[in-house]
């Protein structure tokens, strides 16, 4: 019903729709921009000479292109794509939203179309409704070229945007010129960051045979890191895959330095949008000393695994005796030998992490080992005959966790929890 005239050949109100676009131009075009500043809340607050200037020219543009190609008979051609796709990319560098450009667009092509709509004779039916369809088909292809002009300008900054960010994290971390690249980058240093080193446990999807592992990490990643965007906006600077990793967090604004109870609220907001367990280690620091607060969060980190702890948040305060125990030298290399005679026994060391880990609970130590209480009392006899500790007594019982933890830290192991 809509294709039987060329483009040239629909009338409106007895002349060619071309035509009387092309007249009414001017008129036209300030009812349009009225038009978007009416219903497009975006374009009131652009600055005059934006709204007059480019806008005003892109309209044009966009009009002209819609008679051209009614006349011609043709839909709109790769230059005139070019041009509507690079206006895109330019309110995507500016921040403007899509929406709205998508939105001013329509609305433009609704003020058009209302332009023959008034002019319709009762006659022109057919007419009418192939120029509706015109429009239809116009106001589709803007939309695609739209779209990818202001998708691939956004990709662009998005990735311009990473790798700074990337670079200023190296810097941060490995230490530089931290001033310089946060300039260069268009980034503002917060006057302090809390530098926390995570470990993420597995979701449950990772191990479903019915669910991509890579899919799952990669959903478990994105919310985990959301958790920390949405308290701490865009100033987060993150370096973390499936295990876990470093996050340095803005501090000063909506993340207190002083308020430790809202780090750890904030880690198990995060934690249970991830759907995970998170281990973390904390320290506060300026810019210029984030490099030794990750090298001692990461240490501390350690410690929590060599002794068992809880998921949660840790600082070094929390964790002193642990942390001095566990560092390189002569006596945890000896207290870690202590276990030596322990390692042809491996049903032993398996039994003491067990032991330690239900909080010396022999009952449900017998429990999570599927063996019989009285043959953990056996293995801890066992354990104090071949070390000369005892598990079991007060005063042995602070030794063995040392040297087991002496023991994690010369290896690099973890308990099995």
């Amino acid at each position: 019903m809509t294709g039987h005239k060329a483009g040239g050949e629909l009338s409106l109100g007895g002349r060619p729709v071309h035509e009387r676009l092309t007249q009414e131009e001017p008129e036209l075009l300030a009812r349009v921009l009225q038009r978007i500043q009416a219903e497009v809340a975006e374009y009131r607050r652009l600055p005059v000479e934006e709204l007059n200037g480019e806008i005003a020219v892109i309209t044009r543009q966009a009009l002209r292109a819609f008679c051209r190609s009614l006349l011609e008979d043709r839909p709109l051609n790769a230059a005139e794509l070019r041009q509507i796709g690079a206006s895109a990319a330019r309110r995507a560098e500016e921040g403007f939203p899509l929406e709205a450009v998508l939105t001013a667009y329509h609305v433009g092509a609704r003020e058009i179309f209302a332009v023959g709509v008034a002019a319709a004779k009762p006659a022109e039916l057919a007419d009418l409704a192939a120029v509706a369809d015109r429009m239809l088909a116009f106001a589709g292809t803007v939309t695609r070229a739209v779209t990818r002009g202001y998708l691939e300008e956004l990709r662009t900054k998005v990735g311009q945007e990473h790798t700074a960010r990337r670079t200023l994290l190296s810097v941060l971390v490995d230490g530089g010129p931290v001033e310089v690249v946060a300039r260069s980058a268009g980034i503002t240093l917060p006057r302090r960051y809390l530098v926390l080193s995570t470990e993420l446990g597995p979701h449950a999807d990772e191990a479903s045979p019915d669910v991509d592992a890579e899919i799952a990490v990669r959903r478990k990643l994105r919310r985990f890191l959301a958790a920390f965007e949405r308290a701490c906006g865009d100033g987060v600077l993150a370096s973390v895959d499936g295990p876990g990793g470093l996050l340095l967090l803005p501090l000063g604004g909506r993340l207190s330095e002083v308020d430790v109870q809202g780090w750890r609220r904030l880690l198990g907001t995060a934690g249970r949008a991830a759907g995970v367990e998170v281990f973390a280690a904390a320290e506060t620091a300026a810019p210029e000393g984030v490099r030794d607060a990750a090298e001692q969060t990461s240490e501390v980190l350690d410690v929590i695994r060599w002794f068992g702890r809880e998921p949660g948040l840790y600082r070094l305060d929390d964790v002193l005796v642990e942390y001095q125990l566990t560092r390189p030298g002569a006596a945890r290399d000896r207290l870690a030998a202590e276990l030596t005679p322990l390692e042809a026994h491996p049903e032993l060391l398996d039994t003491l992490d067990t032991y330690l880990a239900h909080e010396t609970n022999r009952r449900r130590t017998a429990a999570r080992l599927h063996v019989h209480p009285n043959t953990v009392d056996y293995r801890l006899r066992r354990v104090r005959e071949l070390t000369g500790i005892d598990p079991v007594h007060p005063t042995g019982l602070p030794r063995i966790i040392a040297a087991l933890a002496a023991r994690r830290a010369g290896s690099g192991t973890t308990t099995g929890r």
